[in-house]
């Protein structure tokens, strides 16, 4: 088990964020200046039908594909530039579990400096404990207890000593240290074929990275006592919900329903195919349609809201430890330009179905207010560009020392 979290130099810097989506892949190419990443190249490649399903990768070699096209499209103006070989990656999907640990303890040498080595003995033996966790989730997920899993990282993601909230607890001296630590599990198979896929593209992992809890470590203010939110992240293939309290990154949650659904059905009432669906659902979104086909494709999605609708609330409720729910939920990913999913949000009786204090607030995330970053592409400017700038954004958190990370 290795911690990251000295900066150092490799490769002057450059990396690629690297978001395999079900509907799209979204590359980005990146360096760390200073206290930002630089984004200088953007490549987004729709990936064929076939390749996954809600998250999950289904043909290797045609994501492989997809990738390389996405990494070359996003090197294509940057000429004379090495391809960077070092890359985070995000996961997610119902096949990606968390567990939220949280650890206190006093320190028998309170005038010796905290360092990796203490955090280390620390995340090994709350290990068992987190993995057993773990197995219960995808045991309750997948009806089965024979599931292999493996750890993909370890996240510190709050430190207090002493009662004192801090970034960083390596170098500082205390007697009494509470760490929460976030655990991310997924089976064995799935880490494998990402470990095949990036092996393909000559690329190493610098993380990992859940991609709901990537944006809510990323988001401007997030990590703020006065912050409080529900950020819902809707992909081609799952949707994926992270809650922060406080300041604080609780939980995330996901379900295997996104805005290929929709295309789906509205392939269906139409009466045509996935790829004129979809475009004209693209056309939708951007009132770039007649009225007559804009109330087809409307009634079409809305037979489906209500499935989806259900999703959140019940991921919201398997959140754990969670007393009063955030009065702000925070929408991106493609599909949240569907109206109708925010319409829906707005109208849900939350407030008598679970306990929020009022019917939250509903609002967009966009790439800009993501903390740290710099788009000199100009290009990332969308909903669903949300994601590969927050995992690009994690890396800076890792070099400033920010966040432990353990793998």
């Amino acid at each position: 088990m290795a911690i990251f979290g000295k900066k150092t130099k490799e490769d002057n810097n450059a990396f690629i964020s690297l978001d395999i989506g079900t509907e799209f892949v979204k590359t980005l190419i990146c360096n760390i200046e200073e206290d930002n990443v630089i984004i200088s190249g953007y490549g987004k490649v729709r990936q064929p039908i076939h390749a996954m399903k809600g998250g999950v990768i289904t043909n290797i070699k045609s994501v492989i594909t997809t990738c390389q096209k996405s990494i070359d499209l996003a090197m294509e103006e940057l000429e004379d530039t090495p391809i960077p070989t070092k890359v985070v990656v995000g996961i997610a999907g119902e096949l990606v579990k968390g567990v939220g640990i949280k650890i206190n303890y006093e320190r028998e040498n309170p005038e010796k400096n905290i360092d990796e080595k203490e955090i280390k003995n620390i995340l090994d033996k709350v290990h068992d404990t987190a993995y057993e966790e773990a197995m219960k989730k995808f045991t309750a997920s997948t009806g089965s207890d024979k599931t292999q899993i493996k750890l993909i990282n370890a996240t510190v993601t709050d430190t207090y000593i002493d009662d004192y909230k801090i970034t960083t607890p390596i170098g500082l001296k205390g007697k009494k240290v509470t760490l929460n630590i976030y655990f991310v599990y997924t089976p064995l198979i799935f880490a494998g074929a990402l470990d095949d896929i990036l092996k393909e593209l000559s690329l190493s992992p610098i993380i990992i990275a859940v991609q709901p809890f990537a944006i809510a470590r990323s988001v401007r203010g997030a990590r703020e006592s006065s912050f409080d939110a529900i950020i819902i992240d809707i992909g081609g293939g799952t949707t994926d919900i992270a809650l922060i309290s406080q300041g604080t990154f609780q939980d995330t949650q996901m379900f295997a329903m996104g805005g290929r659904s929709f295309t789906k059905r509205i392939a269906a009432d139409l009466s045509i195919s996935y790829d004129d669906a979809e475009n004209l659902k693209i056309q939708y979104t951007e009132q770039d349609i007649d009225r007559g086909k804009a109330l087809q494709i409307r009634d079409a999605v809305k037979k489906d809201l209500d499935l989806w609708i259900s999703g959140v609330e019940i991921s919201l409720e398997e959140m754990e430890n969670i007393k009063i729910y955030p009065d702000q939920i925070l929408l991106c990913g493609g599909g949240s330009k569907l109206s109708e999913i925010r319409t829906k949000l707005v109208e849900y009786p939350w407030s008598v179905l679970l306990p929020f204090n009022r019917n939250p607030k509903i609002n967009f995330l966009s790439p800009e207010k993501i903390d740290g970053v710099i788009d000199k592409t100009l290009k990332l400017t969308k909903p669903e560009d949300v994601t590969p700038v927050s995992l690009a954004r994690i890396v800076l958190d890792i070099i400033k020392d920010d966040v432990i990370i353990a793998i």
